[in-house]
């Protein structure tokens, strides 16, 4: 959950060239590369969260509360959808207008939206439920409602599977399997070539596969969101949904845990807190099933 908003935070000061960059046909592989650069800081006191923070804090928000998805969701879709986000160099909101008039809207009828809204604010369900079957699930019930089409509903239960896997210290060769095998994404790229001709897209169908590759290729937390920024595009979403599953398997480093957290304004911030408490009992029922 932190993971993936660090992932978010780490990334937003590079979506919108990225964005520019690819309407403009412009890819700037030096600035891409830079990210690797040690001096090259994650997090910055100019680092800020956008809707995949406040979106996977809605869908832990749902879960703690025992809530309906579609109510959290649209919750904060309002709250924070229906200012300006007033943030230089960024998009003038924090959410796509295609969701802010879903969320505003006052009928039960389901998005179709195939972007990666659905698979970036995912990450809770992996934290928050005991078992494969049932992550898969929750996913496609936090997803239906605003992005009710085969290939987000696939990419938002296949990340959580991922994330899931990962928390239970999957080996990443059936980690791959999975994401292979059972939902038939290719995962055959090639880094260097990700950093030079990536443009950007907005779909579970291109980011979701890529973000997994970024974790497979990664050898820490740290590692991962600097990889996943690495290959440009939508920049927070996919280290988003890298940081899911790298804060699963590898843990976050303490320092690191302690910046963000600062940065996360504080009513978010105590959501997340509840969310931790929340995964802490799902930790000690899983240990006492298995004793």
């Amino acid at each position: 959950m932190l993971g993936a908003i660090i992932g978010d935070l780490a990334g937003t000061k590079y979506e919108y060239q990225e964005f520019l960059d690819s309407k403009n046909g412009i890819i700037n592989v030096d600035r891409r590369r830079k990210i690797f650069n040690p001096n090259t800081e994650l997090l910055t006191e100019e680092s800020f969260i956008s809707d995949d923070s406040l979106l996977t804090i809605a869908i832990a928000e749902a879960i703690i509360y025992n809530r309906d998805y579609e109510e959290a969701l649209k919750k904060y879709g309002k709250k924070y959808g229906n200012k300006p986000l007033e943030k230089e160099g960024f998009f003038k909101n924090a959410f796509s207008p295609s969701f802010i008039k879903w969320a505003n809207s006052e009928t039960n009828e389901n998005g179709t939206s195939q972007g990666n809204g659905a698979a970036m604010r995912i990450s809770p369900i992996a934290f928050l439920f005991n078992d494969l079957k049932t992550v898969e699930e929750e996913a496609k019930k936090a997803t239906i409602p605003s992005h009710n089409s085969s290939n987000a509903i696939k990419g938002a239960k296949c990340l959580a599977g991922v994330i899931f896997l990962a928390r239970k210290k999957e080996s990443k060769d059936n980690i791959r399997k999975y994401v292979t095998q059972k939902y038939r994404y290719d995962l055959n790229y090639n880094l260097e070539e990700l950093q030079e001709y990536n443009t950007f897209n907005g779909t579970c169908e291109v980011t979701v596969p890529q973000a997994i590759f970024m974790f497979l290729q990664s050898n820490n937390f740290v590692d991962s969101i600097r990889k996943a920024i690495s290959i440009g595009g939508d920049t927070d979403t996919i280290a988003c949904m890298v940081g899911g599953i790298s804060e699963a398997y590898y843990g976050i480093p303490k320092d690191l845990r302690n910046k963000a957290l600062k940065l996360i304004p504080k009513d978010l911030r105590k959501v997340l807190i509840k969310a931790y408490e929340r995964k802490k009992l799902v930790n000690e029922k899983e240990e006492q099933e298995r004793n």
